[in-house]
């Protein structure tokens, strides 16, 4: 599987992300909040991400943009969790709902637990 994260990835549309917190499923796993829906229309992505880091917080946009790839990275190297083989595509929200930067490790492995739960 190709292992970059294309701009087509990413959820952008207003309408989209209304619909999504509105009538999407949520999944708490610390410290992550994972808001997820099925979308009917089929387009040539299997999923679309929203990364979101509360600037309430961290102030400093230096730390939210950290974070921010962090999570961006993971799910970049295993994209093939979030593949769906059916002809719907997934509209995921990943909120960070911490207060203290995390390492790596501990973003990837906490990340990870949290995406499995979606299947």
């Amino acid at each position: 599987m190709d292992q970059s994260f294309q701009k087509e990835l990413r959820l952008t549309h207003k309408k989209e992300i209304d619909k999504l917190f509105s009538s999407g499923k949520r999944i708490k796993s610390h410290p992550f909040i994972i808001i997820y829906s099925e979308v009917s229309q089929k387009t040539e992505v299997p999923f679309k991400l929203l990364i979101s880091v509360p600037k309430r917080n961290f102030k400093k946009a230096v730390d939210r943009n950290y974070l921010k790839r962090r999570v961006r990275e993971v799910v970049r190297k295993n994209k093939e969790l979030l593949s769906s083989k059916s002809d719907k595509t997934l509209h995921i929200a990943i909120l960070y709902s911490f207060n203290i930067k995390l390492e790596y490790n501990k973003i990837e492995t906490n990340l990870l637990e949290a995406l499995k739960k979606i299947q």
